[in-house]
């Protein structure tokens, strides 16, 4: 587990290339909680000094973190708890919304904290994560061309790959949305480069190819309800014992329906 990457991202995003990556990732969040509602929302780690969930209308919200002692202080409207992500101390089926800002590159095995999470759900309850995205132009370069060691320990996923998985779990991808393109940060001296890329972005979108920087995903659980058809599924199969004979239900169906035809034939 890399959780201290959650905690180098809070810092980075206060520097001027972060905080241009941060103000993307932001606006995404932003619009995303705004299509969840609920009573009780809880935040697996925390990448910001400001309070990224501030704009969600759920009632309570939770934010489970390793080191309290290093989280900021943010506002006074969320609840903190300590716990490590491999064992989070929350019943199942008593949340409705579950925030995973950056949670699934800190660890190894991210399908695990999706099945936790998915314990902790309630029926129709949804789940919104942010990540990297490992083919856009800035994460690839810190990841691999920088010295920055907590990026390349990362483990960065493509969203289409979480949308697989959560299908698999169950679940209705209903949003995925990219941030544009931007491949240098300092837009005075590429701007010409900046808008020549957005270009292509747009092009590529209308393929299905997405290259922004960073992502949010919003997903659904889903519950079948089994449909119930005809008298069948009603009635289990029994037999029992009436004077000393085995009778069975479909014996006792059959003498019940000549009762009735008899009393109609009188």
């Amino acid at each position: 587990m890399n959780q201290g990457f959650q905690t180098f991202l809070r810092h980075w995003f206060q520097t001027p290339p972060g905080l241009v990556v941060y103000k993307q990732e932001k606006k995404l969040v932003d619009k995303a909680l705004n299509r969840v509602f609920g009573y009780f929302l809880v935040q697996l780690g925390c990448v910001s000094n400001e309070n990224l969930v501030a704009n969600s209308r759920v009632v309570t919200k939770l934010l489970v973190d390793k080191k309290l002692s290093d989280l900021p202080a943010q506002s006074k409207d969320v609840n903190w708890i300590q716990a490590e992500l491999d064992f989070l101390p929350i019943a199942r089926d008593k949340v409705d919304v579950v925030f995973l800002p950056h949670t699934l590159e800190t660890i190894d095995d991210p399908y695990y904290l999706l099945r936790q999470v998915d314990t902790m759900l309630v029926p129709e309850g949804h789940i919104v994560l942010t990540g990297f995205n490992p083919y856009a132009c800035i994460p690839f370069r810190l990841k691999y061309f920088s010295s920055l060691t907590s990026f390349n320990k990362a483990n960065f996923h493509r969203a289409s790959r979480l949308k697989e998985w959560l299908e698999v779990l169950g679940y209705e991808v209903t949003l995925v949305e990219h941030s544009s393109v931007m491949c240098f940060t300092n837009n005075g001296k590429y701007k010409v480069w900046t808008k020549i890329i957005e270009k292509v972005e747009e092009s590529l979108k209308g393929i299905g190819l997405d290259f922004g920087n960073v992502y949010c995903l919003v997903a659904k659980k889903k519950v079948d309800a089994p449909t119930l058809v005809g008298l069948k599924w009603h009635l289990p199969k029994w037999r029992g014992v009436k004077n000393g004979v085995s009778v069975s239900r479909e014996s006792t169906s059959r003498q019940s329906k000549s009762r009735q035809s008899n009393k109609s034939s009188l």
